[in-house]
């Protein structure tokens, strides 16, 4: 019985941990600008800064994931992007956007930007439109891709960076 009280104590820890935010992510500042793979990640959506990296569990697993989700399709020549950017209690709101045809030390563009707000009470998606992506790294072998990137036309989206480890 005690051994089973304590195993069970030990996957509640392990479960609440994988769902705390990371406080060491400062969310009043963009993150600055690096090409080594530091999985970070910060817009401006309406003015309004965003950052990821602060939440693990991105799809509500019991295994910690990170909350900034780039996924690369060789076959495509895309990379697919869910970033977790603020936590609502009973779900979470993501930026959601692909990148076409990355190549390093040039631009390209993204498209598909939404705002996805999922929870329990919601499952709503606003469209930002799509932009321009300027790679300053794509290394197919350390699955790093770091750029800038902006919105075209007056989009919602008016800058933003990132630093990541690709999937």
């Amino acid at each position: 019985m005690k051994r089973r009280s304590i195993l069970l104590t030990f996957l509640l820890a392990i479960f609440f941990a994988s769902c705390n935010e990371d406080q060491l992510v400062d969310t009043t500042v963009m993150p600055e600008e690096t090409t080594t793979g530091k999985n970070t990640f910060g817009c401006l959506v309406n003015g309004w800064l965003y950052v990821g990296g602060r939440y693990s569990d991105l799809y509500g697993t019991f295994s910690p994931q990170p909350s900034i989700y780039f996924v690369y399709n060789k076959s495509t020549n895309k990379m697919n992007v869910e970033v977790k950017v603020k936590d609502k209690g009973e779900g979470y709101e993501y930026l959601a956007f692909t990148i076409n045809e990355p190549v390093e030390n040039e631009q390209c563009t993204f498209t598909d930007a939404r705002w996805l707000d999922k929870s329990s009470l919601n499952d709503n998606s606003i469209e930002l439109g799509s932009g321009t992506v300027k790679i300053t790294k794509f290394n197919e072998n350390e699955k790093i891709i770091s750029g800038r990137f902006y919105s075209n036309e007056n989009k919602p989206i008016t800058h933003g960076r990132f630093d990541v480890q690709y999937r």
